[in-house]
């Protein structure tokens, strides 16, 4: 799991330092372009981790998956409005609009997951109850039975 993590925050800190150098290049199209796919990367690599470890991060883990979420939306912010400067708001625009369609997707799949889990463990309780009862009633059938013939 903290290999994962530390993926997560390595993605980001090379999109941390394409963004620095498209604000220095003024920005091209190659660029903008290696930057968003540096930001579909990371976002996907934030998305990964929560889905694949849903309920089961520790608190640090935690913490770094939201710092990296926060950093993220930063990001964004600065890729827009360098884009925005460029003249790109249609093209920026565009890629947001598949961004959040995946972010969408991605939100609705942990909750189906975090939902499934409550069912699995909640399921797993009601087993164990009734396996509990039935042992319990088979303990004191043979108790009683043992004790009548004696």
């Amino acid at each position: 799991m903290l290999a994962e993590v530390a993926t997560v925050i390595s993605v980001i800190k090379g999109l941390n330092e394409a963004v620095s150098a498209l604000k220095e290049a003024g920005g091209n199209a190659s660029g903008f372009a290696a930057v968003m796919g540096r930001f579909a990367k990371a976002n996907e690599a934030v998305q990964d981790v929560e889905s694949k470890y849903v309920g089961r991060l520790s608190v640090q883990d935690s913490m770094q998956i939201q710092v990296a979420k926060r950093q993220l939306a930063t990001f964004n912010q600065q890729l827009k409005d360098i884009m925005l400067m460029q003249g790109l708001a249609g093209d920026y625009k565009e890629i947001m609009d598949r961004v959040e369609e995946s972010k969408i997707a991605h939100e609705k799949e942990i909750a189906r997951k975090k939902r499934l889990r409550r069912e699995r463990i909640e399921f797993a309780k009601t087993l164990g109850v009734i396996l509990f009862g039935a042992f319990s009633a088979m303990v004191l059938i043979v108790s009683f039975i043992w004790w009548w013939r004696h």
